[in-house]
């Protein structure tokens, strides 16, 4: 993991959008679950850097709060799509992998 990308969990995890716990497992570096740590990293980083360069495009940007769909403007000015139901399908709480 780069320094740059160092940087950037430091600041997810101080911001709150990563959990501690999370944020606990991507920093391991020899210890078991290491390889889960960095998959995970993995996906976060790559998911906020395709945000910025989709803030870059000048495109409106589909994003999901509290159940509801906006598009945002490039300019800031956030729309209300609509609201996205709950899903009736509940998952098993414990699963197996195979």
């Amino acid at each position: 993991m780069s320094k740059n990308d160092e940087n950037i969990f430091q600041s997810l995890i101080a911001g709150g959008l990563i959990g501690a716990a999370l944020g606990a497992l991507l920093s391991k570096d020899k210890e078991e679950g290491a390889t889960i740590g960095a998959l995970a990293g993995a996906v976060i980083l790559a998911t906020y850097k395709a945000n910025e360069q989709a803030q870059k495009t000048n495109l409106p940007v589909y994003v999901e709060e509290d159940g509801k769909l906006y598009e945002i403007q490039p300019g800031g000015i956030k729309r209300f799509i609509k609201d996205i139901p709950k899903p009736d399908f509940v998952p098993n709480k414990y699963f197996k992998l195979k």
